[in-house]
C-alpha cells in the first residue's frame, strides 16, 4: 500500500482493525508501529493532505512553512527516526544555534532540522507505505456493541462509516470530545473532567511574498519571543523557497485579541512589527492561517492515555510532553504500545 489523498466516500462500511484519526506525526507513527505488528490499520484526516501542524504551503513561486517551524533531536530514540527521515531525503539540517530576543544567536549545540522541501516532507515521508485517506472529515464516533466485544463506528460527514476495533485519536482534544459526544458516547466522570480542562493558545500566521531579501539575520529567522509577534522565519534564507517569502507567528496574547480582526488588520498589524524588515510584501501575496489549536496552554501529563469504559481506544498527540514534534513522536510510539497491550 501507499499513501493516497483518497476522500471516503464508498457506500459500504469499511472495516479494519485500527482506526487512526488524524495524519500528523504522532498518528503516522503510531500506524507504523501497530502495522509492523500485523494490525490492519486506516489513517484518516479531515484536511487534503497530511502533517497537521507540519503544514507547507505554495502561494505564486513562494514556498511557506506556516505551522511548526522546525524540531530538536536530543532525545536518543527521536534522534534516530530524524536520522533515517535525513538518509530517506526527508529532513535537512537548519541551524543550531539558541536565538535571542534581540536577533542575536548562542551556539548551543542543539539541532534544529527542517523538513527538505518544507515541514509537510516528513509526514508525506511517514505516510508512505500507510492506507492514509485524507479529506475525511468525521462526523462522530460512535461505540458498537457485538458478540465479539464490541468495537467503533466512525461516521464520516458524506456518510459513510468506518469500522474499527482500535482507536488512535490524535485530533486537538475539544475536537475529539465533540466526536465522542456526537456519537453519544459518556465518558467516566473523571476522565471527562480531566480532558475537559485542556485548553490550547491560539495561533495567527501571516504568509508574506517580498519584493527583495527580507533583511532577517542568519540563520533566516527571529524569536523575539513576545507580542504582537513570537516568530519570523525567511522561508528563502531557510533552504525551502526559492524567492523571499516570509512567515510571521503572533503571539497567544496578539492570536485571541485578533483571532475574529479582518486579513488586513492582522497583516498589517503583525508586518509593522517584524524587527527590521528590509522588503514590502508583494501585491496580492499575503494569506492568513488562524491555528485554532496551536499549542496547548493546559496539557496532559505523560505521553498517552487510555479511554476507560470503551473499547479499545487511545489518546496521542502534541498535547503531551512538551507540545514539539519530539512529544508528538513519542506519544505516537507511547499511543501504539498501549493500544498493542489491549488487543
Amino acid at each position: 500500500m501507499t499513501a493516497s489523498s483518497v476522500p471516503a466516500g464508498s457506500a459500504a462500511p469499511v472495516d479494519t482493525g485500527v482506526l487512526v484519526i488524524g495524519a500528523g506525526v504522532a498518528g503516522l507513527l503510531a500506524a507504523h508501529r501497530l502495522v509492523d505488528a500485523g494490525h490492519r490499520v486506516i489513517v484518516v484526516d479531515k484536511g487534503r493532505g497530511v502533517g497537521g501542524r507540519l503544514a507547507t504551503r505554495r502561494m505564486g513561486e513562494g514556498v511557506f512553512d506556516h505551522g511548526a517551524q522546525f524540531f530538536t533531536s536530543s532525545d536518543p530514540a527521536f534522534a534516530a527516526e530524524v536520522a533515517r527521515w535525513e538518509a530517506a531525503g526527508a529532513a535537512r539540517l537548519w541551524f543550531d544555534t539558541r536565538l535571542e530576543a534581540d536577533g542575536s544567536t548562542v551556539p548551543d549545540g542543539h539541532p534544529r532540522w527542517r523538513g527538505t522541501t518544507g515541514m509537510t516532507a516528513i509526514a508525506k515521508h511517514l505516510a508512505v507505505g500507510l492506507d492514509v485517506r485524507t479529506s475525511t472529515r468525521l462526523a462522530s464516533l460512535e461505540v458498537v456493541a457485538d458478540g465479539s466485544g464490541g468495537g467503533w463506528r466512525a461516521l464520516v460527514e458524506d456518510g459513510t462509516e468506518l469500522r474499527a476495533g482500535a482507536l488512535v485519536l490524535t485530533p486537538p482534544v475539544p475536537q475529539t470530545l465533540d466526536l465522542l459526544a456526537a456519537g453519544g458516547v459518556e465518558l467516566d466522570l473523571a476522565q471527562h473532567a480531566e480532558l475537559a480542562a485542556v485548553t490550547y493558545h491560539p495561533c495567527l500566521a501571516v504568509m508574506a511574498l517580498l519584493d527583495g531579501p527580507s533583511g532577517l539575520p542568519e540563520p533566516g529567522a527571529l524569536r523575539p519571543g513576545g507580542e504582537p509577534v513570537d516568530w519570523v522565519a525567511d522561508n528563502q534564507r531557510k533552504g525551502i523557497s526559492p524567492v523571499p517569502a516570509i512567515t510571521v507567528h503572533a503571539g497567544p496574547t496578539t492570536s485571541h485579541v485578533l483571532w475574529d480582526a479582518p486579513d488586513e488588520e492582522v497583516i498589517s498589524t503583525l508586518l509593522a512589527a517584524v524587527p527590521g524588515l528590509a522588503a514590502a510584501p508583494v501585491a496580492g501575496g499575503v494569506q492568513v492561517q488562524r491555528w485554532r489549536y496551536a499549542r496547548p496552554d493546559v496539557g496532559l501529563e505523560g505521553s498517552t492515555r487510555k479511554i476507560s469504559g470503551v473499547p479499545p481506544a487511545v489518546l496521542a498527540g502534541d498535547v503531551f510532553d512538551g507540545a514539539r514534534v519530539p512529544g508528538a513522536a513519542a506519544s505516537g510510539w507511547a499511543a501504539a504500545e498501549l493500544l498493542l497491550s489491549m488487543i
